[in-house]
C-alpha cells in the first residue's frame, strides 16, 4: 500500500493530509479505524488528521513507514482565508469562487509548482474578497491601481509582493478570461539590491560553530553546492552521485534539474551522518520521517549565526550567494557559476561581480595615481 501524506497548513490548523494510491481505500479505512482524529473528507477523496507526531507514530504502526509518500500534489486543505482589512466574512461570492476554481485548474495543467499555485491564489483570493460586487469584465488597470495603493498603505508590501500581485491577475484575465496583456504600466521599479555575502573567513566560522552533525552537514550541502532552502530541503539520498562528485537538483526554480557540487569535505561528512542517522529517502529527514522541514533550517542557521558572530543579517540564502561569489573570486567562469546556480538569465549571475572582493581590489581609485 502507497499513501500519498502532506503537510498544510489552513488559517490557524496545521494537519496532515492523506490519500490511499490505487484500490487500497478499503483496506486503508478499515486500518485508519485505529488511529487517533482521522477525518474523511468524501467530495475531495482524502483523509486528514491533525499534524503531530503521534499522528505519524500511529500511521507507521498501521501502514508501516515504506507506505508512507511526502509529495506537495493534494487539494489545499481547509476554509477560504479572508483578506485582512477588507471587512467581509471570508465568504467568496460564486463567480469569484468559479474564477479561482478555474485559476486553480489552469495553473495545476500548465504543472506550476506548488508555491507558484499556493501564491497566485492567494493574491486572486484577497483580490476578489475585497471587490465582491465587480465581475471580471469590469476589472481595469484603474482598479488595480487603487487595490495596489490600498495594500501599499497598510505597509509591509514589498515590490517583489506588488510584481507576484500582477503576475497572478495577468494569468488569470489573460489565461482564463481571454484578455489581452495588462498591467504592464504598473510594474514597480526592482530595487538594484546587490546580494548579502559571507567571506570564507566568516563561513568557517559559522560552520565551526555547529556541534550537532546532521546540521552542519545541511548548512555544508547548501554552501557546498549553492542550493536553494527548497532544493536541499528536497533532495533524495539517489542525488548525492559520490563517485562522480556531484549533487542532483531535481525541479529546481522554473522546474529546471541541473547537477552542482559536491565538495570532498561534504562526502566525508555525510557518510558520517549516514551511519549516525540512516535516512530512508530524503538525504535528510525530520524526527518522524519525511523531508526536513524549511523553518527548521532556518533554525539551523539563526543560531550558528548568532554563536559564530558572524553578520547578523545573514540568512540560508546568504550561504549561496556566498558560494557563487567565492568560485568567481577563484576564477571561475560566470557562465560555469549561471549552470552550477541555476540561473536562466545571466545578468542574474553577473551580480556577484559587483560583491567580488577580488573584484573590487583590482581598481585603482584615481587618488592613488597622483603623484
Amino acid at each position: 500500500m502507497t499513501i500519498l501524506i502532506q503537510r498544510v497548513t489552513g488559517g490557524r490548523e496545521t494537519r496532515y493530509l492523506l490519500r490511499p494510491q490505487g484500490s487500497d481505500t478499503g483496506l486503508f479505512a478499515s486500518r485508519a479505524a485505529n488511529v487517533t482524529d482521522i477525518r474523511h473528507h468524501t467530495e475531495q477523496a482524502y483523509w486528514s488528521m491533525p499534524a503531530e507526531a503521534r499522528a505519524l507514530h500511529q500511521l507507521t504502526a498501521q501502514f508501516g513507514r515504506d507506505a508512507l509518500r511526502w509529495t506537495y500534489d493534494l487539494y489545499p486543505y481547509g476554509p477560504r482565508i479572508p483578506a485582512r482589512g477588507t471587512g467581509t466574512d471570508g465568504t467568496m461570492a460564486p463567480h469569484w469562487e468559479e474564477a479561482l476554481l478555474r485559476t486553480e485548474e489552469e495553473l495545476r495543467v500548465k504543472r506550476y509548482s506548488w508555491r507558484t499555485v499556493k501564491a497566485y491564489l492567494g493574491h486572486l483570493r484577497r483580490f476578489f474578497l475585497a471587490h465582491p460586487d465587480y465581475r471580471a469584465e469590469e476589472v481595469d488597470v484603474a482598479l488595480v491601481r487603487r487595490y495596489v495603493l490600498q495594500r501599499a498603505q497598510q505597509g509591509n508590501y514589498a515590490a517583489a509582493t506588488q510584481n507576484q500581485l500582477l503576475n497572478a491577475l495577468k494569468f488569470w484575465l489573460e489565461r482564463i478570461e481571454g484578455r489581452e496583456s495588462t498591467f504592464i504600466e504598473l510594474r514597480p521599479k526592482r530595487p538594484q539590491a546587490l546580494p548579502q555575502v559571507l567571506s570564507v573567513g566568516e563561513v568557517k566560522l559559522l560552520l565551526a560553530a555547529i556541534d550537532n552533525l546532521k546540521h552542519r552537514c545541511i548548512l555544508m550541502a547548501i554552501y557546498g553546492g549553492g542550493l536553494r532552502l527548497s532544493e536541499l530541503c528536497q533532495l533524495r539520498l539517489t542525488d548525492v552521485h559520490y563517485d562522480r562528485k556531484e549533487l542532483f537538483v531535481k525541479g529546481g526554480k522554473g522546474a529546471k534539474d541541473r547537477f552542482t557540487t559536491l565538495p570532498d569535505r561534504l562526502i566525508v561528512q555525510l557518510q558520517r551522518y549516514r551511519e549516525e542517522y540512516r535516512p530512508t529517502h530524503w538525504l535528510f529527514e525530520g524526527q518522524t520521517g519525511g523531508q526536513y522541514s524549511v523553518r527548521s533550517v532556518q533554525a539551523i542557521m539563526k543560531r550558528a549565526v548568532a554563536r559564530s558572530g558572524v553578520n547578523p543579517y545573514a540568512t540560508v540564502h546568504t550561504l549561496r550567494h556566498s558560494y557563487a561569489t567565492h568560485l568567481l573570486e577563484q576564477g571561475t567562469s560566470l557562465r560555469h557559476i549561471q549552470e552550477l546556480l541555476g540561473h536562466y538569465s545571466s545578468r542574474t549571475t553577473e551580480r556577484y561581480t559587483h560583491v567580488s572582493n577580488q573584484e573590487r581590489g583590482r581598481v585603482m581609485s584615481p587618488l592613488d595615481r597622483l603623484e
